[in-house]
């Protein structure tokens, strides 16, 4: 499941998914809050409390179970980093998390609150369950049931879950691509340095 990297290449903004979102693929839809709507029902009828947790220390946006599941996605989808030596692996996959978090952060607020949609459902046990076959917490989680989870979504028939496989995986993308240390591994010799710095001046 390897994405081209040439189209990320530079993009150290949110630019990509802002684009994305106008294409229409961030619209998850009602499917995902109804499902959500349902699944906030069990801790109150337990009981407990709703309320939503703080971003994750050093976020913006990403909340823990959110930085959890795209420390799982992350080899899934990027297949050198899989194969990278474990120090080098967990400083990228660091720097990812935090393009990712920038590029949800910088999104608009409506936006916004359809990521929150997805990633509130791939945080509940039930409904991840349901729907990815993934039962474990996402720190168990191995890359092959990833990549299962987002075939299976690219693959279904509803679009609410064709949108969200595509929103993962260029959110992962964009995040680790447009990292300077990542293309070296994927045999990308860097941008032009002018024009670089033409656009980042």
């Amino acid at each position: 499941m390897r994405p081209n990297p040439h189209h990320h290449r530079g993009v150290a903004d949110a630019d990509a998914l802002h684009a994305l979102t106008r294409r229409g693929f961030l619209k998850v839809g009602l499917g995902f809050s109804a499902a959500l709507a349902c699944a906030a029902l069990v801790p109150s009828l337990a009981g407990c409390s709703s309320a939503d947790p703080a971003p994750q220390a050093g976020m913006a946006f990403l909340r823990p179970d959110d930085v959890a599941m795209f420390r799982a996605l992350l080899p899934a989808i990027v297949t050198e980093l899989a194969e990278a030596p474990p120090t080098r692996r967990q400083t990228l996959e660091q720097d990812a998390l935090r393009n990712i978090d920038a590029t949800c952060a910088a999104m608009g607020a409506g936006a916004q609150a359809e990521l929150r949609k997805l990633f509130g459902l791939l945080a509940s046990m039930p409904l991840r369950w349901a729907l990815t076959g993934i039962r474990q917490d996402w720190s168990a989680a191995t890359p092959a049931q990833a990549q299962a989870f987002l075939a299976r979504w690219r693959a279904s028939r509803l679009a609410t879950l064709n949108a969200g496989a595509v929103v993962l995986v260029k959110l992962v993308s964009v995040g680790y691509y447009a990292l300077p240390a990542a293309w070296a591994g994927s045999g990308y010799p860097g941008p032009n340095a002018a024009v670089y710095q033409a656009l980042h001046a």
